[in-house]
């Protein structure tokens, strides 16, 4: 008898834990994907194509299904770029929860990555003659 009391909670208590690791494992992989895009833009002056492909190769095929990456270059050295990317939280985690109110349906995984840019895609390097 006491099984059938405890089991139900116990479930609940070990798909919580399992679902909010790999959500958080997912929330660092975006923020780290979104920080090395920026990082991309910023220093070396690449194109918003070069960062987004940069971002989908680091997110892995799972994470990149029906994200949204937005780049937001400056257009001049100091001024502030940014890479923001949007991941649905169920392309990271399998919906465990949904039987109790807790589902991951129309939610989303945010990362939001500013820098100061060093370079534009503009500044080209003259050639020296």
């Amino acid at each position: 008898m006491e099984l059938v009391l405890i089991l139900p909670i116990f479930l609940l208590l070990v798909f919580s834990i399992v679902e909010f690791s790999m959500l958080m494992s997912a929330h660092t992989r975006v923020s780290n994907a979104a920080q090395s895009g920026s990082r991309m833009m910023c220093i070396s002056g690449a194109n918003e194509s070069e960062v987004k492909e940069r971002v989908t190769s680091l997110l892995g095929a799972s994470l990149a299904k029906d994200c949204l990456i937005q780049v937001y270059p400056a257009n001049y050295a100091g001024e502030i770029g940014r890479v923001v990317i949007r991941v649905p939280m169920r392309n990271a985690s399998p919906d465990l929860l949904w039987m109790t109110g807790f589902s991951l349906q129309d939610r989303t995984i945010d990362a939001d990555a500013p820098m100061v840019m060093e370079r534009t895609a503009s500044n080209e390097i003259p050639e020296q003659y």
